[in-house]
Parts: C-alpha cells; structure tokens; sequence
C-alpha cells in the first residue's frame, strides 16, 4: 500500500510537471495535446510487466489543430482515452497500432495475456502533443519541443513507472531517441549498449537493450504500414519471450533461427495461396505472404504533398483460407478519409461479386471451391477499384 501511495504521489507532481510544459509551449505551436492512452489508474502502483510506448496520438487532422489549455492533457493523464475501450474491436473504432499486435499474440499462442492484464501495463506516447501524421507533428513542434517531451517521458518511465520490459512502437522515432534522451540525461553515467537485430530473418529491424533493470525493445510501427504484419509472428515471440525472463542474447540470437510453421495453415492450403499470388497482377502494389499464409496486398495512396501520404491513404488486402479450409476469406484495412463511404463501397462491390460479409466489419468470405483464376481476377478488379476510389476521394 504505501508503495502504491508514493507512487502515486510522484505520478502527480509528474502530471503536474507535464502540464506546465504543455500550458506553456502549446499556445506557440497551437497544437492539441494528448498523450495517455490507457487508463493509468488500474496500473499505477502495481509492479508494471510491461509498457508500451508510441510516438504521438496520431488522433487530430490538420484543420482541427488548436490548442486551448491543458486540462484535456491533464484528463488524459489521469484516466487514458476514452477511445481505450474499443481498441479490439473489429470495425474501424478498434485501434491497428494495438489490435495487429494483440491478434498475433492470440494466433501464435491461443491467448493475449500481455496485452490485456490491464492491472500490470501501460500504454502512451512519447510526444505530448497530436496530430495526423508524425512529420507533420514533427514539423510544427520543433526538435526542442520533442527532445523535452522525450525527457519528461523517460523521467516518467524510469522514476516512477520502471516497467519490467518497455516495448516502443518504432525503432528510429521512438527506441532511438529514447535511448537519446536517456544518454544525454544530466549525471546518468552507465554505458547503454544498443543492439539491433532482425529476428527469425524478418525483413525489420528490432533493437534492444537494458537500462536501470528495463528492458527496451524497439520494434516496427505495428499498425500495419510497410509490410509489418509479414513480421510480427516473429515479433510477438521475442516480446513473449523477454516478457517470461528470456535473456536478452537468446532473443537476439533469433536472428539465426528460421520461424516454425507450426501455426501456418496446410501446404495444400498454403499452395492455392500462392498460385493466386502468381496470377494476380500487382498493379502498384506491395505483395507477399506472411508466416501464417495470408497474402497480403498493400498500396500507398499517391498525394500531392508528399510522394505517399500513409497516414490517410494506405489500403492493406489480406487473402486466407480460413481454419476449417472451406472458405477463402478476404479482409480490408484502410487508414483513409471517409471510411464510412469507403465500407459501403467495398460491400456493394464485394457483395455484386458473391463474396458473403461476415459478422466482422470489412472481412468477406467465398467458398473454397472457386476457380483460383476467378479469385485472382477478382483482387485484381478490387484493387483497381480501391486505387480509383482512394485518390478520387483523397481530392474531396
């Protein structure tokens, strides 16, 4: 109990530390501020087994910036976003960043203990203040801006939280200028070292190491953007891993390993996956099969302001046969504008097409005894349909 209290103790001198921070640089940079995304108050005081920690909220479009004092930063401090519960929903309310990660969890070792033991975790950003995209936050905030929040945000994590591992969502954005902050920390001494690793032969690179008992481990942005999802069967392994106690040169030695396929669907299964893959043009698109037999389809929306804009336009296709081999079962993932138009779109065409809407938002389904030419010729049609609908509504 009365660790429990002093903690909480340091937590609000903490919060009121941050505030004064935020009060006095926003009005400068008039952006909204918003940082907690968990509710804190069901971890702080227990033993934390693990954190998570994201760059920035990514949660206000550009015309919506606008800062008016604290209060909402202060609120969020104290009981996370409101937003927190529908995270795992399958619609477009459940949060990518969190849902990817924690559905992995579920299809490599049957449970998510980690991710839901609300009581022993937490999750925030690094960066105080929100906006819809991170060089656009960047940008604005200034790297004085950053490089405070980054020490507020380690003070936050090593004198009060001091979880057991801390897991940063983004090597280069959020590991690396962590590890910054730490090191430039007025007194701190010890020697960080940092090694980066590609675990299981992924294409990503992760990167670890220990500070005052914390493990850090920096993976790729999990929300699904560049091909992560390919990746993270091997990534939910290695944060299993250091989350039982593995030590740290096991998990980078991973590195040599091949991932079992052990949860991959059958090889005849696995073989019609692939033939449709051949038959599918690309079209401009990102192809290949992840560890558990998906193909999945990944296309950057072309904008004018930036060669693609991949917090608005990304498109991601994924193509299974589902666990009793019956089906071939079709999920969309788009972080896009309008995404109510953009659902109805993919019904009524997939509808038109015979391919049933399951009890899932975005997630149709054909039976398994369609001609493989037909479902190819049937992506590539989708595909092109999406691409032709992204970039017209990206000009609305």
């Amino acid at each position: 109990m009365e660790k429990r209290i002093e903690t909480m103790e340091k937590y609000e001198k903490w919060v009121d530390k941050a505030c004064d921070f935020v009060d006095l640089v926003g009005p400068t940079i008039n952006m909204p501020a918003a940082a907690m995304q968990s509710d804190i108050s069901t971890a702080l005081g227990n033993d934390l087994n693990v954190m998570f920690l994201g760059h920035d909220a990514h949660e206000v479009p550009k015309p919506d910036y606008k800062f008016d004092n604290s209060d909402y930063f202060k609120c969020r401090c104290k009981k996370g976003n409101e937003n927190w519960k529908h995270r795992n929903e399958n619609n477009r309310k459940g949060w990518p960043i969190w849902k990817n990660l924690r559905d992995y969890f579920i299809k490599v070792y049957g449970e998510s203990i980690i991710m839901d033991d609300l009581d022993h975790l937490v999750f925030t950003n690094a960066i105080f203040f929100t906006g819809d995209h991170i060089t656009q936050v960047l940008g604005q905030i200034g790297t004085s801006v950053e490089n405070r929040c980054m020490g507020l945000t380690r003070d936050l994590i090593f004198d009060i939280l001091q979880p057991k591992l801390l897991v940063c969502f983004s090597v280069k954005d959020v590991f690396d200028k962590l590890i910054g902050s730490i090191r430039n920390k007025e007194g701190f001494r010890e020697k960080i070292i940092v090694q980066k690793f590609k675990p299981y032969h992924i294409k990503h690179t992760c990167a670890i190491t220990q500070v005052d008992g914390t493990i850090i481990l920096g993976i790729p942005h999990p929300s699904g953007a560049h091909g992560v999802l390919a990746s993270l069967p091997a990534i939910v392994r290695i944060i299993n891993d250091l989350y039982k106690g593995i030590e740290i040169e096991k998990v980078i030695a991973t590195k040599e390993n091949n991932l079992d396929t052990n949860n991959r669907v059958n090889q005849n299964d696995f073989e019609k996956i692939i033939a449709i893959k051949d038959k599918i043009r690309k079209d401009g698109t990102n192809q290949w099969i992840d560890t558990d037999g998906m193909l999945v389809h990944e296309y950057y929306c072309k904008g004018k302001i930036q060669n693609y804009i991949k917090g608005n336009g990304t498109i991601s296709v994924g193509l299974k046969i589902n666990n009793e081999g019956n089906k071939y079962v079709l999920s969309v993932l788009s972080r896009g504008n309008h995404p109510d138009k953009f659902e109805k779109m993919i019904c009524d065409y997939c509808n038109k097409k015979g391919w049933r809407k399951s009890d899932n938002d975005l997630l149709y389904a054909v039976d398994l005894i369609t001609n493989e030419n037909e479902i190819a010729e049937f992506i590539t049609s989708l595909l092109k349909e999406m691409k032709t609908y992204r970039e017209t509504d990206l000009k609305e």
